[in-house]
């Protein structure tokens, strides 16, 4: 066979002697070919370690020299990710959070707790806070889960415990703790496990608002080693594993440099990837399960397979936008409401509101979330994208095909003079 998915033998020649030169997967190499402790252990992916390694850095009588930056942050990253019910009960707190104006003192932090006829708390930080003149003490309770899902509603069982002994004005903070991807992480509207009163996070935030900044604090070389080596095992994909319960190709999270560095590999490499992922594909040398692998992988990067759709809109049979992306939906529906004057009170609490997508379709800036920000869910370097009685909004991007259809679904209800017609 002289072509391969649009790549001829001379040509793949070539890629592979670029490939061989090219710097950015010569550091890669060195990276991905040499293992963690934790990898040479065998336990990169255990839970328990896990715990264990974020109870130390949030300990801040811990050898780290980091004090209470570590759960300082920890606390800052939990206001970014709640839901409004969680914004709502602790406005005060969190205010108070975001702008560094409270103190904590008489820190604890335990993994493995056991509660008789409850369960086995994951991570249990406790510590006295205080702030806007009151004296509280403020208990987080960590569910993590790195490579299993939840299981007989663990979830609600500690709330109930917890809710049920909280004493006076305690404060109880719950958090949902996984490996998700960023992006699944902002498109979501609540946790994903049982009790919706916890707060999901992801490891790559823990990475983003932890650990990396903790590397560039004036503490120890043996500090740093030791948090590098922590990244290096978040970042390397779990293969020959047996076990069910390890997922295949995991990564939980990556770093600045290493997700830089792979995203400058992917867009010089593109050709000799998918080509490989089809060789891999084709070849009855394989077993079934890593040829199915590899033709799941190359049906979801082949350029030939991305949904390009294009859509009109148009109201009251007028065409009023014509051929835009995926991307441009919800701000280009904004855009015809505003013109034609119907966002009146009861539309603007909806278009404020409604998370049939799972997202917020209008944010005000202080509303972006910085995990926002990074992913480009808002366009918040732009000028903002509806002005409404002295308010500055920014529509929510990056659509995927479930959640366009949704929204189509739902203003095309809301307005039936709205018309949205795909182009495929």
């Amino acid at each position: 066979m002289n072509e391969i998915v649009g790549i001829t033998l001379d040509e793949l020649r070539n890629e592979i002697i670029q490939f061989n030169n090219d710097i950015n997967a010569q550091k890669l190499e060195n990276l991905y070919h040499s293992k963690s402790f934790l990898e040479i252990m065998g336990v990169s992916r255990r839970e328990l370690v896990h715990s264990n390694f974020i109870a130390w850095i949030l300990n801040e009588h811990e050898s780290h020299s980091l004090g209470k930056f570590p759960v300082q942050k920890f606390l800052e990253l939990l206001v970014i990710h709640s839901q409004e019910i969680q914004l709502d009960e602790h406005k005060e707190l969190f205010d108070s959070i975001i702008v560094t104006d409270y103190k904590l003192s008489e820190i604890q932090v335990e993994t493995e707790k056991v509660i008789e006829n409850v369960g086995r708390i994951d991570l249990l930080i406790e510590s006295m806070i205080s702030y806007n003149g009151k004296y509280e003490k403020i208990k987080i309770v960590v569910e993590n889960k790195v490579s299993t899902k939840e299981h007989s509603d663990q979830t609600l069982k500690y709330f109930n415990y917890f809710d049920s002994t909280k004493r006076g004005d305690d404060i109880i903070l719950y958090v949902f703790l996984t490996p998700i991807s960023g992006l699944e992480l902002i498109e979501r509207s609540e946790p994903e496990c049982s009790s919706k009163e916890f707060i999901q996070i992801n490891y790559q935030a823990l990475v983003d608002y932890i650990f990396e900044p903790a590397i560039e604090r004036n503490i120890g070389d043996r500090t740093k080693i030791i948090i590098n080596e922590y990244l290096q095992s978040l970042s390397q994909p779990t293969l020959d594993k047996d076990e069910e319960a390890y997922k295949q190709g995991l990564i939980m999270a990556l770093g600045t440099e290493e997700r830089s560095l792979l995203t400058k590999f992917w867009d010089k490499n593109q050709k000799l990837i998918l080509a490989t992922l089809y060789a891999i594909s084709s070849d009855p040398e394989q077993e079934k399960d890593v040829r199915d692998d590899a033709t799941s992988a190359l049906t979801n990067l082949s350029s030939s397979n991305r949904d390009r759709s294009l859509y009109s809109i148009s109201y009251k049979g007028e065409i009023e936008v014509e051929r835009i992306r995926k991307s441009d939906i919800g701000f280009s529906t904004i855009h015809i409401l505003d013109k034609h004057d119907l966002i009146n009170e009861e539309i603007f609490k909806f278009l404020r509101t409604d998370r049939t997508c799972s997202f917020q379709l209008l944010k005000k800036l202080e509303e972006v979330t910085e995990n926002e920000k990074k992913y480009g869910k808002y366009k918040v370097n732009l000028e903002p994208e509806l002005i409404l009685e002295g308010n500055e909004y920014f529509v929510a991007r990056n659509w995927g095909k479930q959640n366009t259809g949704k929204f189509i679904k739902k203003m095309s209800k809301k307005f039936d003079a709205l018309k949205y017609e795909n182009h495929g």
